[in-house]
């Protein structure tokens, strides 16, 4: 069963998709946004343990130049020192205005991720929740200089 749901926001509306195999499909849901090529994918360690190099595959596959930046997880690691680890990682892997941040995980990451895409290089950020019931959600909003949904 897929769901999408529409978030009704004016010019920052986005889309909710609910899926089994979103994880998958991530590549292909990205790459239909009409986004830059080049996308960094932030996690916590567990996570990333368990669903990185898929949703990594899903992106190269779909001809994204990915990197990756695996952060600590837990509310205490919300923190600007720990959003310099994900600009370091930006910069280092010159991502451009239009390349995506993708958080791969929950509140805290998606939190740090939408942040740092808001305050870095572009506005461009994909979320996708991890749930053992639905296989996956993503959304994705475009900022363009107002406050993000969250």
């Amino acid at each position: 069963m897929s769901s999408v749901i529409r978030v009704n926001l004016g010019p920052m509306s986005y889309d909710i998709s609910v899926a089994a195999g979103n994880l998958d499909r991530l590549g292909s849901l990205v790459s239909s946004l009409k986004l830059g090529k080049k996308a960094l994918l932030v996690s916590n360690p567990e996570i990333f343990a368990h669903y990185g190099q898929r949703a990594i595959a899903s992106m190269e596959n779909a001809g994204f130049q990915v990197s990756s930046v695996v952060l600590p997880a837990g509310e205490q690691y919300k923190t600007l020192s720990t959003v310099q680890s994900i600009y370091n990682s930006a910069l280092e892997h010159r991502l451009e205005r239009s390349s995506t941040m993708i958080a791969l995980g929950g509140g805290v990451i998606g939190d740090m991720t939408g942040f740092a895409a808001a305050t870095c290089c572009g506005d461009n950020v994909v979320q996708s929740h991890l749930s053992t019931g639905y296989g996956g959600c993503f959304y994705w909003w475009e900022n363009r200089g107002k406050s993000s949904p969250g």
